[in-house]
């Protein structure tokens, strides 16, 4: 039924739901970017095809595409922003866990 202006009603963008997912996207390309490279498979199926899973059923439950796909864009042009500035200078993650015995403590 739309008003007597003749426009339908469109919902108002949620701001904050917005910036929530799109931090939430961030942090998880960062976790998998910085994976160990031979760990990486693992850390996929354990973080984000969960959390995928989940922000899809969530946008099919509250009808929020739009923010759903706003916040991918803004996510993936904040990480492409990073990437750019920060991490390509990164060393590479490696593998750097040492184990102390009495006989070599450092």
């Amino acid at each position: 039924m739309t008003p007597a202006s003749g426009v339908a009603y469109t919902a108002g963008v949620d701001g904050l739901t917005i910036l929530g997912l799109a931090a939430l996207l961030f942090i998880l390309a960062f976790v998998v970017v910085r994976s160990e490279r031979h760990r990486r498979r693992w850390i996929v199926l354990l973080v984000p095809v969960p959390l995928v899973v989940l922000v899809v059923r969530w946008a099919i439950y509250r009808q929020a595409w739009l923010e759903t796909g706003l916040a991918l864009a803004l996510a993936a042009f904040s990480f492409a922003l990073w990437w750019i500035a920060i991490g390509r200078r990164l060393p590479p993650p490696e593998d750097t866990i040492r184990v102390w015995t009495k006989d070599d403590p450092f």
